[in-house]
């Protein structure tokens, strides 16, 4: 059974415009699409109900500051993957001590 899901939270305060977060803990399941070659630049992320898109101010002739978001976004992912990895390889390495000691 996987432990993945999606969910969107939705914070309305007085006075203050909503706040809206959605949070994604995906599995084999997310799909993400990003087509190079076509008359718009966008990606997509979809998981269980939540999509997610993401395209430039105006997708069919970016600005520098779209690409400088679009590249800021690619390092983030990144850095997120390479975390993600060493937090595995760590976890792995832990239950191999761990069956090694009650061995």
């Amino acid at each position: 059974m996987s432990d993945a899901y999606s969910y969107t939270t939705i914070v309305v305060r007085p006075g203050r415009a909503p706040r809206i977060t959605v949070s994604l803990q995906p599995d084999g399941g997310m799909d993400v699409f990003c087509a190079a070659g076509r008359q718009r630049a966008q990606i997509s992320i979809s998981h269980a109900d939540a999509d997610v898109t993401v395209t430039p101010t105006n997708a069919t002739a970016p600005t520098a500051e779209d690409v400088r978001a679009a590249r800021k976004l690619a390092e983030s992912f990144a850095v997120y993957a390479a975390e993600v990895e060493r937090l595995h390889k760590a976890a792995r390495l832990a239950e191999v001590g761990e069956s090694e000691s009650a061995a």
